[in-house]
């Protein structure tokens, strides 16, 4: 065979081989494709039986669900309006711009299914009128309207329905949407009792108390008798301070329907007008009425406190208590009325604790507490007292201001600053600039030279806090009085009287403090008589360290030293810290040779004020009285120091080079001093006298009368001026020198001698 054929059959024997195979696993791979369609096609049958079973039984669930929605709508006719509403919110939410006008009417058929169950008669306030279901639907509903800026009047209710949902909105204590549809309901009916009363019952739940009143006296025109609307008038308008309150109770006593509380309020309203005999007979009808009532009981309590009439007080008080444990204003009345009885010191402590406690009696209270823990030997717990009132009510600006002003009166200055510094920002009060120009004032006492010159500047700053604290309350008393003192202090004398005059207006009578203040004004205007007046006037209710200063400046006007001394000194016993009492003291004791005590008042002095440059000049005339004249020198250039411009310190210290038997050094002091002050006597006069020491004798004689010319009464001018005529033998000159000195001097008698020389001379 041939091998081309050969290997041809081959190939196609295995060709033939391979086909077949691959035939066979054809076939046997569609055997299996054939078995599985069979498969699926018996699955899918199942399924779709299983699946039309499943249609079945949720269409027979269907249609039983919506025969039980039918029989509910049949039962239950309001759950069409609930699904209205409920579609009408869904379609506000998901829509906007025309869509929103188009289930306007929808809205309004939504909105009066659900409110056609209230009555327009329903009680106001009344909390049943809708189910828990349509309070929410109603609720969100309004939500709904309020966002989409719908008013009731965009709505379009009609009064009734608007009446209707008046009430709704006042269940839901949505006022805005009340008030404006019972608007709409008064527009139809303004008459009507309901609609009145809900607009009263709106003004009252937001407070507006005189729309209120407008409210009540509109029910009032309707039924004017009704006692109901008669007493809650009166009880408004007394809280508005309108005195026609009284009318509504007087008709109510006239109608015979006035109760024990209506006597109370007339009690109140009588007091408050003043009339306090009438405002006690109306509390005791009230008490003899209904004696349980325990505020009654306080009021009564006040009333006769305020009259005087302390053991009747206490005794109503103690009922109240009985009463009322909780009363905090009668724990109050309680403590005020025990606290002078020192035998019932524990019990007033006791009473005061419990109204500070219940938040009673305010700054007044919080005080006498403190002063009550003083009193009994607790100072650490009366400060505690204080400083806690004050962390507890860092805001309250009185209590603050009244903090600061004792520890002003106690000598605690950097303190009383504190508190002012540490006020909270935003917090102003008129008090508070009070303090502020007070403790200026304090600074200057305490920084005074003797010239005014140098507290000035502290002047200036109290008059601005003063005019701050009136820019506040024009009507604040204590204001008016440091602005006078202070004009007073800066020689604004008819400044300080118009301020006095508004303070003697304003503060009460017993307060001393103004009627104090005019004394030292008066004394400034040289007008004893006045001054006397006002400082008695100011005694009559009690003496203090400020009355016997007084007193003592006018002694020592009228030049009753010994009375002046004694009025000091009792200042000093009941103040210590009184700086301006114990220098003027200094004075005194100067003129009465008292050299070593005006060295302990000074040494005081320097200790409670260091800066006070006037008590070391007042130490130098100390020693210079004593003769100590390189302490007093020493001390004069301290005062230098201070203040440069000094002339009164720089006449003293030249006065002191000369009693050293320094009067070369003397003289330029002196010469400064009569620059600085060319009226001040005193230093002409020691420059007189150093060119005496000089046997410059024509200047010493130039310079005495240059001292005459600044101050016609300078003795001691007087007689250098006379004796050097009479030494000269000017016999006529010195005549009517030694006569000068005896006008001033009538008992002098070198002058009378010397005087009957010149006389026989010019005979």
């Amino acid at each position: 065979m041939d091998p081309l054929t050969a290997a041809f059959g081959l190939a196609c024997i295995g060709v033939g081989g391979g086909a077949g195979y691959w035939l066979k696993k054809a076939d046997e791979r569609l055997q299996r494709l054939s078995e599985t369609a069979v498969v699926l096609q018996e699955g899918q049958a199942a399924h779709f039986s299983h699946l039309n079973t499943e249609v079945n039984t949720l269409q027979q669930r269907l249609s039983h669900m919506t025969g039980l929605v039918e029989a509910l709508r049949a039962t239950h006719p309001e759950i069409d309006g609930a699904l209205l509403v409920h579609s009408v919110i869904v379609q506000y939410e998901n829509s906007t711009g025309i869509e929103q006008e188009v289930s306007r009417s929808d809205a309004l058929e939504a909105l009066e299914t659900l409110i056609s169950p209230i009555s327009t008669e329903s009680e106001i306030g009344a909390e049943s009128l809708l189910t828990s279901a349509t309070e929410s639907l109603l609720s969100r509903l309004l939500d709904v309207f309020q966002s989409r800026q719908i008013t009731v009047e965009a709505l379009g209710l009609n009064p009734v329905a608007a009446h209707r949902l008046g009430h709704a909105s006042l269940l839901l204590r949505r006022y805005d949407w009340a008030e404006s549809c019972f608007g709409v309901a008064y527009r139809s009916s303004p008459g009507n009792q309901n609609i009145l009363e809900a607009l009263e019952h709106i003004a009252l739940q937001r407070g507006d108390e005189e729309l209120r009143r407008h409210w009540l006296e509109a029910r009032m025109t309707v039924t004017p008798d009704q006692p109901e609307l008669l007493r809650a008038h009166a009880h408004l308008l007394a809280k508005l301070g309108d005195a026609e309150a009284e009318r509504d109770v007087r008709r109510l006593e006239a109608l015979g329907v006035d109760t024990a509380a209506d006597r109370s309020l007339l009690s109140g309203l009588r007091a408050r007008a003043g009339s306090r005999s009438e405002a006690l007979e109306a509390i005791e009808l009230a008490l003899a009425d209904d004696p349980e009532r325990s505020d009654d009981w306080y009021s009564y309590a006040q009333l006769l406190y305020d009259d005087g009439e302390h053991g009747k007080a206490q005794q109503a008080v103690d009922r109240c208590l009985e009463l009322d444990r909780q009363n905090g204003e009668a724990w109050g009345l309680l403590a005020k009325l025990l606290a002078p009885m020192a035998n019932r010191l524990d019990e007033a402590l006791k009473a005061a604790i419990h109204a500070v406690a219940l938040e009673a009696g305010g700054t007044e209270l919080v005080f006498l507490k403190s002063d009550l823990l003083l009193a009994s030997g607790k100072l650490t717990e009366s400060n505690e007292a204080l400083q806690r009132a004050l962390l507890e009510s860092p805001d309250n600006a009185e209590l603050r201001a009244r903090m600061a002003s004792r520890k002003l009166l106690n000598g605690f200055i950097d303190e009383a600053q504190t508190l002012l510094d540490e006020t909270p920002l935003g917090i102003d009060h008129a008090l508070l600039h009070v303090i502020e120009g007070r403790l200026r004032l304090a600074r200057a006492d305490r920084e005074r030279d003797g010239t005014g010159e140098t507290d000035a500047n502290l002047l200036g700053e109290a008059l601005t806090a003063f005019n701050d604290g009136l820019r506040l309350d024009r009507e604040c008393g204590v204001a008016w009085l440091g602005l006078a003192r202070t004009k007073r202090l800066l020689g604004d004398l008819p400044g300080a009287e118009e301020d006095i005059a508004r303070a003697l207006r304003l503060l009460p009578d017993e307060d001393p403090s103004s009627s104090s203040e005019a004394a030292l004004l008066a004394l400034d205007r040289e007008d004893i008589s006045a001054a006397t007046k006002h400082i008695e006037a100011a005694a009559i209710h009690g003496n203090s360290a400020t009355i016997s200063y007084v007193r003592g400046n006018i002694a020592a006007r009228t030049g009753s030293l010994d009375k002046a001394l004694m009025q000091f000194d009792e200042a000093l016993s009941v103040d210590p810290g009184h700086i301006r009492a114990r220098l003027n003291r200094t004075s005194i004791l100067m003129a009465l040779g008292e050299g070593k005590k005006v060295l302990d008042d000074t040494e005081i002095l320097l200790d409670l004020a260091p800066s006070l440059t006037l008590a070391r000049l007042r130490r130098a005339e100390g020693f210079m009285l004593l003769s100590e004249w390189d302490n007093a020198r020493d001390d004069l250039k301290m005062v230098l120091e201070a203040a440069p411009h000094h002339f009164h310190a720089l006449t003293q210290l030249g006065s002191c080079y000369i009693s050293l038997k320094r009067p070369e050094r003397a003289e330029g002091p002196l010469n400064e001093a009569i620059r600085l002050n060319q009226n001040h006597a005193a230093a002409w006069h020691q420059r007189g006298l150093l060119y005496l020491e000089l046997k410059e004798m024509d200047a010493a004689f130039d310079d005495f009368q240059a001292a005459i010319r600044c101050d016609a009464n300078h003795l001691d001018a007087r007689l250098h001026v006379a004796a050097t005529l009479h030494q000269q033998e000017q016999h006529e000159a010195a005549a009517a020198a030694w006569r000068a000195v005896l006008t001033i001097d009538p008992d002098h008698t070198v002058a009378r001698t010397r005087l009957g020389d010149c006389e026989v001379k010019l005979i």
